[in-house]
């Protein structure tokens, strides 16, 4: 573990902490700057008072389609807290994503795109032909 103030690989354990939810966190400190830190120091949970698997598993059902107030009801948090967190993490893009080469070009490509086509109808008003009109049969098709 090198330390994120000095970059030292001079860093020794230095006790354990209890959090609010009580799991133990180990602490350390650097002998080159004498500041104490941990494994969530310098990275975008550091200082966050939820567990790392909550805030880990909020951000990872945004990209599948949740709503944000939903995610923050779904994990009982308020929906400006996981944009908190979404802020914290676009912020170390930079320490986890490789630059793009001097003079290179750079292409984003989408995974999912998401578009509405016609209207939005209850199932029961869907007529026969609709494109998305599904029978039985259909459905036991697109499962296998």
């Amino acid at each position: 573990m090198n330390c994120p103030t000095c970059q030292s690989q001079n860093v020794v354990k230095n006790g354990t902490t209890r959090r609010q939810d009580n799991s133990v966190v180990q602490k350390y400190q650097c002998k080159a700057c004498k500041r104490q830190l941990n494994e969530r120091t310098g990275t975008a949970m550091s200082r966050l008072r939820t567990p790392s698997l909550c805030a880990g598993a909020a951000l990872n059902v945004r990209p599948e389609g949740l709503g944000i107030r939903a995610t923050g009801g779904s994990f009982g948090k308020s929906h400006s807290t996981v944009l908190r967190w979404e802020q914290r993490l676009a912020q170390q893009t930079t320490r986890w994503s490789p630059p793009a080469l001097d003079g290179s070009d750079v292409t984003l490509e989408g995974d999912e795109v998401y578009t509405r086509v016609g209207e939005n109808l209850p199932p029961k008003q869907v007529k026969v032909g609709h494109p998305f009109h599904r029978t039985p049969e259909s459905l036991l098709d697109y499962r296998s």
